[in-house]
């Protein structure tokens, strides 16, 4: 894994804030806040890497990948620590805004140092004044799409959907 930084340079670190609604059974009418935190972003040549293990070695080996890179991002809950995110990337969008991606292997099973084909993620879309919405998956799988941009591939059964998003630095 290199150090270098993604083509399109983006403003980091950088701080969001969201409020968090939850939208499926169990977490239906759950209200937090959350702030997240982004120190680096993942470089390309990591991003090749892990959409050719994805497509080599699955899930599994994505997961195994992931737990060997340091943490680019946390998503910290009110009053909670929170969660680091091993893959963090920011994408400009045509109106000068910024779609942001946070995900990591579950903590369940990254804590028993076992792989998973859980991940935790996270978009957020913030236009140019640093204002917007999103939503967290505490649960889901991931894929790489044609453009080597992670998205979810299976949802899980926590979503969260995130209004009052907005940039703090």
């Amino acid at each position: 894994m290199t150090a270098e930084q993604p083509k399109t340079q983006h403003d980091v670190p950088a701080k969001y804030a969201a409020t968090a609604f939850g939208q499926s059974a169990g977490v239906a009418g759950q209200v937090f806040e959350l702030t997240v935190h982004v120190h680096e972003l993942t470089s390309d040549s990591d991003i090749e890497e892990l959409a050719s293990t994805l497509r080599h070695k699955g899930q599994d080996g994505l997961a195994r990948v992931l737990e060997r890179i340091n943490y680019k991002g946390r998503i910290s809950p009110n009053g909670s620590v929170g969660i680091g995110m091993r893959f963090v990337r920011i994408r400009r969008t045509k109106d000068g805004g910024e779609h942001i991606v946070l995900a990591t292997p579950h903590p369940r099973w990254e804590q028993q140092h076992k792989p998973s084909d859980i991940y935790e993620f996270m978009e957020l879309d913030v236009d140019k004044d640093g204002k917007g919405s999103g939503s967290f998956v505490p649960l889901c799988k991931v894929k790489f799409n044609d453009r080597n941009e992670l998205e979810i591939e299976e949802y899980g059964w926590k979503t969260f959907r995130l209004v009052n998003v907005y940039r703090e630095n």
